[in-house]
Order: structure tokens, then sequence, then C-alpha cells
């Protein structure tokens, strides 16, 4: 998460991001995946959200909100994911994706080509020193020389540290935002890559409003926000609820207390979107 470069690009308002797939290849060292596949496979053994539970879950969601194809996995590991796309665009769903584009196709380009995207963000592959550049070969090369020729408005390209150099001749160097691992995702990263910030103490505030920014896990279940890989706040399952049950019920009013200075355990104290409501 590139925190002051991205923000301004990704609109407010409410989202939900689709975590399509529990396990992921790509291997980037700040991204606490284990950790989260290690949760996930302990609660359910889908490792894929199906197209059916997704369009399940999707019925339940009101079309003001924002889909986001992100969450704790590399979207396109899953193969339904274009399918995904098209159906939550259909239903009249703002997208939003952010994706290294590893699982993608020349086909998922030309059909992502005919809809309009909020944000497309592609995550360009590093140099090794964060990611797992073995996955960097011909296909790659080919699909991010497709994609930066490709007519999509929202696209950009952001690479966390230097660009593998296979693909710098690709890329226009002006397009590209070059930005550091920021984000601890609630102290969830090895301290070596990013330091854990001190904890909030008290009233806080999200400044990105992330309490309703939540992630769908492929069994259904619904987390607090994308810094939640440890399954820390779990607010319901869209399989048998509503969204707006979601904030009805005991696990987001317990999470609305703490933020508001009640005791008890709150991821948001560790993240670095947390500002205390005393600071002046």
């Amino acid at each position: 998460m590139i925190l002051p470069e991205l923000r301004s690009a990704v609109p407010a308002g409410r989202v939900l991001e689709i975590t399509t797939t529990t396990g992921c290849i790509v291997g980037c060292s700040y991204c606490p995946q284990d950790k989260f596949a290690d949760r996930q496979r302990k609660i359910s053994h889908s490792k894929h959200l199906s197209l059916e539970d997704f369009k399940r879950c999707l019925a339940r969601v009101p079309a003001s909100v924002a889909i986001g194809f992100s969450g704790y996995s590399e979207p396109w590991l899953n193969p339904h994911c274009t399918e995904m796309v098209e159906h939550a665009f259909a239903a009249g769903h703002g997208i939003r994706i952010f994706t290294t584009l590893v699982g993608m196709n020349l086909q998922d380009l030309q059909r992502l080509q005919a809809l309009r995207l909020e944000v497309f963000m592609v995550h360009v592959f590093d140099d090794g020193t964060y990611m797992n550049s073995r996955l960097v070969g011909d296909k790659y090369r080919n699909l991010i020389r497709q994609f930066v020729g490709a007519e999509i408005p929202s696209i950009q390209f952001v690479v966390l540290g230097e660009a593998h150099p296979d693909v710098v001749d690709i890329i226009p160097a002006e397009t590209l935002i070059h930005g550091r691992p920021v984000s601890s995702r609630g102290g969830s990263v090895d301290p070596k890559i990013v330091q854990p910030r001190q904890p909030v103490v008290g009233a806080l505030t999200c400044v990105d409003g992330r309490q309703y920014r939540n992630v769908l896990l492929p069994n259904g279940d619904v987390t607090l926000c994308s810094m939640d890989f440890e399954r820390r706040h779990l607010l319901g399952n869209l399989l048998r609820d509503e969204y707006a049950e979601l904030f009805d019920g005991p696990a987001f009013r317990e999470i609305v207390d703490r933020m508001n200075g009640a005791d008890g355990f709150l991821l948001c104290r560790m993240c670095e979107f947390a500002d205390a409501n005393d600071r002046t």
C-alpha cells in the first residue's frame, strides 16, 4: 500500500473488496498472505470464490457500493474473475481493479476494455527485492505491453521499489508511479520490512473510512478491511446476511465503540490509517 501516492487516485465511498482466492503465488514480502491463508483454511475449504456464490453475495449489496477486485490475494488467480467483473458492472456497481496481471490473458484484457472502470491499477513486478520475479517471462512482458497500449482511461502502473529490468523498456518512465512498502497491515507484516506503528490510544478515526471498505472472502465471510489479513474482525457472511446487517450486528457495533475509545482489542490501533481523535 502506497499511502500518499495513491490515495488521491482512489475515490471515497463504500467499497466491497473481493478476495477471489485463498493463497497467492505472487509472493510479495510486504503482504502477510501466509497469515491470511493459514487462518482462512482453518475456517473454510473453499479455495476459490465460486461464480455462483459471488453472484449470490453481490445480490445483497446495493449498487451504490463500489466493488474492488483486490482483497488479500491476486484476483485473477481465480479463473472466473473477469466474469465477476462483468457481472458487477452489469449490476450497476462502480468497479475498481488492483492487479499484478498474474492469471490474466489477452482475452481478459479485451473484455475489460469494454467496461467503464473507476480505478485500474497495475502492480508492476519489481526487481525481485519484494516479489517473486520468476513470474516475469515472455507471457508477462507481452501482457504488460498490451496493457500499456490499451485504451483504458483509468489505468495506472505502480511499482514498489525498482521495476523488473525486463519491463523497464516497456512502461514509459513518466507513467510509472514509484513507491515503497509503508503499511504494516496492522502489524502483520514482518517488522524487518515495515516497522509497525506505535498503537493509537483512546478514540481514533480512520482517515480513509475503511470501516466501510470491507473484504469479501471465498466462503462469503466479510472482514473489516484490507488490513485485516488475520480475520480479527468478522462482520458477517453475505451468503446469509444482508449487506446492511453487516453494520447493525454486534461485531461492527463493538468496533465503533472501540474506535470511540472503549476498551478491547481493535486492529485499527496498529494501522497507519488511524489518527488519534485528540490530535491538534
